[in-house]
């Protein structure tokens, strides 16, 4: 499997060449750092739990509630417009359910409230009105509202992007502790590093770690991709296959892919085939499509060497330019 292998890098805009004496490795890393952190802005931080009443009963309760005074209870009600539970959907009610319940100070309804003015359910489309809200209510310590803005701020959905101000917005809600914003802060460190240089890679390296304790396993691969490309840590296989393997352990198939990649080649961990098409498959089960095209590149060049040798060695920590490639061409 000598050749030459030609990898787009992401992160640079340029064409690598390696010499490897094996491309499952280049193509497992290459399609790695493609790989961005997506996540759906969160629609609903609470929706109405019925909690064993009938649906439609609640309903009643949440309306009579509403026309009390119960702010929540008329988000709550809201939130029963939107998804049909126990009434029929009515996204015009649930909007102006939000905007009552908004108005009086409940920011959790003004969250539901900027997503249906952003996406125009049940009120007419208003993308700067639904920035206001959005803004208001993270500006008042709902954090939600700081990560869903700051998603429409960095991809410029209806809005010119404004990288440094969703860069300020994911970092709040990071440290609001809301799910995934701080694999998004760091994504989107990442992507500023490019021409911000030392500083903003070790930014996201912080929100990857706060993002990885947190529970979210993107995090923890995203800090092994960054020891192999030596984006904001030390270069080093052996700490990379480390969080790439909590990564994995925690059902992130990109991360069980390059570490299969990895135990195939014996780069950061010992050297052992065997391993490596398990956490192929692994990967591939978890309907990675790469996974599987490497799986198949795995058996063909087991088939055409002949078998590979059992894995013996404490694997390899050096790193040429190419940081996934143990060796060179000889």
């Amino acid at each position: 499997m000598n050749g030459v292998v030609r990898v787009y890098v992401p992160t640079s805009g340029t064409v690598r060449t390696w010499f490897a004496r094996r491309a499952i490795l280049v193509v497992a890393l290459g399609l790695a750092l493609a790989a961005c952190s997506k996540r759906k802005a969160a629609r609903n931080d609470a929706g109405a739990d019925a909690g064993g009443i009938d649906p439609s009963e609640l309903a009643g309760k949440f309306d009579k509630k509403c026309v009390a005074g119960d702010l929540e209870a008329c988000r709550s009600l809201g939130v029963m417009y939107t998804e049909g539970t126990g009434v029929s959907p009515d996204p015009r009610r649930a909007a102006a359910l939000f905007g009552q319940a908004c108005n009086g100070g409940n920011l959790s309804a003004c969250n539901h409230l900027a997503l249906a003015i952003a996406e125009g359910i049940g009120v007419p489309k208003d993308v700067p009105r639904a920035v206001e809200v959005y803004q208001k209510a993270c500006d008042r310590g709902f954090a939600l509202s700081c990560r869903n803005l700051g998603l429409m701020l960095r991809d410029g959905r209806g809005i010119p992007a404004d990288l440094p101000r969703a860069a300020k917005l994911l970092d709040a809600a990071c440290k609001g502790k809301v799910p995934f914003a701080c694999t998004n802060a760091g994504d989107l460190d990442s992507q500023l590093a490019i021409k911000g240089g030392p500083a903003r890679a070790k930014a996201a390296i912080a929100h990857y770690q706060l993002g990885c304790d947190a529970g979210d396993p993107t995090a923890c691969r995203q800090i092994g991709i960054a020891y192999l490309e030596a984006r904001g840590l030390p270069r080093s296989t052996r700490a990379a296959s480390i969080w790439l393997e909590r990564a994995c352990t925690g059902d992130d198939a990109i991360a069980c892919r390059v570490l299969g990649a990895m135990s195939m080649e014996g780069v950061g961990v010992p050297r052992d085939p065997k391993r490596g098409q398990e956490l192929l498959q692994r990967a591939c089960d978890r309907k990675d499509d790469e996974a599987c095209r490497l799986v198949k590149l795995g058996t063909d060049a087991n088939a055409s060497d002949g078998g590979v040798p059992d894995a013996s060695g404490a694997g390899s920590d050096s790193a040429p330019a190419n940081p996934a490639l143990d060796a060179g061409a000889r």
